[in-house]
C-alpha cells in the first residue's frame, strides 16, 4: 500500500531558517500551513481544493511525524481526495478530549482503532477509516469514501465494514453509518459515481448495474450505470478527464464522443451528468427522465434536502 505524497514541497523553518521563512510569509511569497511549515504561495493558489487538503495533512505531519492520522485525512493519504481545505486535519489521540484548534481536530474514543504504518506514517486502516467517516459525515459522502477505500484495499468487504461498525462500543453515528456501509461495493470508479448512486436512489429510481460492459461495433465500452430493464445507460463525468490528466485533452474528447455515439446508437437511451447537475439534483432527474427512466418509488425528500457538495461543512 502506498500513500500519496504532498503535491507541493514543504518549506520548514528549521531547514530554511526562521528569518528566511518569516520574511517570505510576511511578503506573501510563502503561505504558512502549520507551525514552522510553509509552501510557495503561487503553487498553493494553483492547487485544486482536494489537493490543498492533502498538502495540509503532510504539513501537520511535518510538525510531528508521530501523530496518528485518521478520518478524511487518512483517506486523503490513501488516495481518496474529497475533503475541502477548509475542513480540519484529523488526528487520533489516546489522551485528552476531542477538540479543534488551528485547523487540527483531535479525536479520542473508547474504541481502539487498527493503526497501520506506511513509509513511517501512522494512520487508521482503510476499514477503520471508512467506518469512522460513515459515522461522522453525510450519507452520500460516507458511501463515496467507503467505495473508494474498498478500492484502495481490496481485502475490505461490505460485510466486514458492517461488522466493524456494529462491534464498536460507542453508539455515536452507528445507525447513520449503516446506510452507507450497506450500499458500499467498491465498484464505482469515482467519488462522483458513488454520490450519483445515492442521489439516484433518493430520487426514487431503481438501482442500476455499475460499470456494465458492452460490445458494440467492434469496441468494448463500459457504461458507468446501466438499467437493463429499459436499456438505458447513465454516464457521470467529472471535468478532470478533459483537462489533460488522461492524455491529450483533444483526443480524449474525440474518443469520448465516439464512445458516446456508439452507446446512443445501440441502446434505448443515454443520460449524462456532472457535478453541477448532481448537486442541483433537478437537472439530474431531468436527464434520467429524458433518457427514458421513471421513478419506481417516492422521493426521499429528507435526504435530498440535506444533500450538500461533498467535502464541505
Amino acid at each position: 500500500m502506498q500513500l500519496l505524497p504532498s503535491p507541493l514541497s514543504l518549506l520548514l523553518s528549521r531547514d530554511e531558517g526562521v528569518s528566511h521563512t518569516e520574511r517570505g510569509w510576511r511578503s506573501g511569497a510563502l503561505t504558512r500551513l502549520a507551525r514552522g511549515v510553509y509552501v510557495n504561495t503561487d503553487g498553493w493558489r494553483l492547487l485544486p481544493p482536494w489537493e490543498k487538503q492533502l498538502v495540509r495533512v503532510h504539513a501537520v505531519l511535518a510538525v510531528d511525524p508521530r501523530r496518528v492520522i485518521c478520518g478524511e485525512s487518512a483517506a486523503a493519504l490513501l488516495g481518496v481526495l474529497v475533503a475541502h481545505p477548509s475542513r480540519p486535519v484529523h488526528l487520533l489521540t489516546e489522551t485528552g478530549a476531542s477538540r479543534e484548534y488551528r485547523g487540527v481536530r483531535t479525536h479520542s474514543s473508547v474504541d481502539a482503532r487498527e493503526i497501520i504504518v506506511v513509509d513511517g506514517i501512522r494512520l487508521t486502516s482503510p476499514a477503520a477509516t471508512a467506518v469512522d467517516i460513515a459515522r461522522s459525515r453525510p450519507p452520500a459522502e460516507g458511501l463515496a469514501y467507503a467505495d473508494a477505500l474498498m478500492r484502495a484495499d481490496p481485502t475490505i468487504s461490505r460485510a466486514s465494514l458492517i461488522a466493524l461498525n456494529d462491534a464498536l462500543a460507542s453508539g455515536r453515528g452507528r445507525r447513520q453509518a449503516r446506510w452507507a456501509l450497506e450500499r458500499a461495493t467498491g465498484r464505482p470508479e469515482s467519488v462522483l459515481e458513488s454520490a450519483s448512486l445515492a442521489v439516484i436512489e433518493w430520487l426514487g429510481y431503481e438501482a442500476p448495474t455499475v460499470q456494465q460492459e458492452f460490445f458494440f461495433e467492434g469496441h468494448v465500452d463500459r457504461g458507468d450505470f446501466y438499467w437493463e430493464d429499459v436499456d438505458v445507460v447513465g454516464e457521470s463525468d467529472g471535468d478532470f478527464k478533459y483537462l489533460g490528466d488522461l492524455g491529450d485533452p483533444a483526443q480524449t474528447i474525440i474518443d469520448e464522443k465516439r464512445r458516446e455515439n456508439r452507446l446512443r446508437r445501440n441502446t434505448a437511451g443515454l443520460a449524462r451528468w456532472g457535478w453541477t447537475e448532481l448537486h442541483e439534483i433537478e437537472p439530474l432527474d431531468a436527464a434520467l427522465r429524458a433518457a427514458g427512466l421513471h421513478p419506481v418509488r417516492p422521493r426521499d425528500t429528507m435526504r435530498l434536502t440535506g444533500f450538500r457538495p461533498l467535502g464541505r461543512d
